[in-house]
């Protein structure tokens, strides 16, 4: 089976419940911020879609962490959802599908519930997915079983790094002609990101 190179045609994000109630589970969530953060500054400059949930009920889970919130390009679609599977709610499903994409970029929490659930949900929809190793986390210190099954249902692992760099596919594609203003953006290269453990 080939795997699906991503495009930033092709390609949306989803940005699956990243609230203080689960983020407690974080140790060290620097490293996880810094990279959501800029997965949602190149969504904005590929002007690629991105779908952000929060798990209800948001009074005892909170909201979107207020550093990605402020992040979000404008065109964003927000959702609060009751299950852990995004798919199964109608009116995300309908809003995953009006993105007019095929390919969809997994990152949030956690791991082995809603980021698992919601990959297969994509998948089964017809959709390829990456998920990106760097930019989920749990609860669980080790989710080994929950990657097996992603990989088995055919979710692509990948890092922040990789997709970026998958996305601007070249060293004459015009991102590198605009660094000065990707940085008064707030754009840090990947390699400058903070370690994740």
């Amino acid at each position: 089976m080939t795997s699906p190179t991503a495009s930033p045609v092709e390609l949306a994000i989803v940005l699956v419940d990243v609230q203080s109630h689960f983020l407690k589970a974080v140790n060290d969530p620097e490293p996880l911020l810094a990279r959501l953060e800029q997965l949602l500054i190149v969504a904005d400059w590929f002007d690629i879609p991105v779908i952000s949930t929060t798990e209800g009920p948001v009074d005892c889970k909170g909201t979107l962490a207020e550093r990605l919130a402020r992040r979000l390009p404008e065109n964003s679609l927000e959702f609060t959802k009751q299950t852990y599977d995004l798919c199964s709610e109608t009116e995300i499903r309908d809003a995953l599908s009006a993105t007019g994409r095929s390919q969809f970029a997994v990152a949030g929490g956690e791991t082995d519930v809603c980021v698992l659930q919601s990959a297969l949900g994509l998948l089964n929809m017809g959709f390829a997915v990456f998920v990106l190793e760097d930019c989920v986390f749990s609860s669980e210190c080790k989710a080994d079983a929950a990657w097996r099954r992603l990989a088995q249902a055919g979710a692509v692992p990948t890092t922040f790094k990789s997709l970026f760099y998958e996305l601007v596919h070249s060293e004459q594609n015009e991102f590198w002609t605009q660094i000065e203003q990707l940085k008064k953006l707030g754009w840090t290269p990947p390699e400058s990101l903070p370690p994740r453990e």
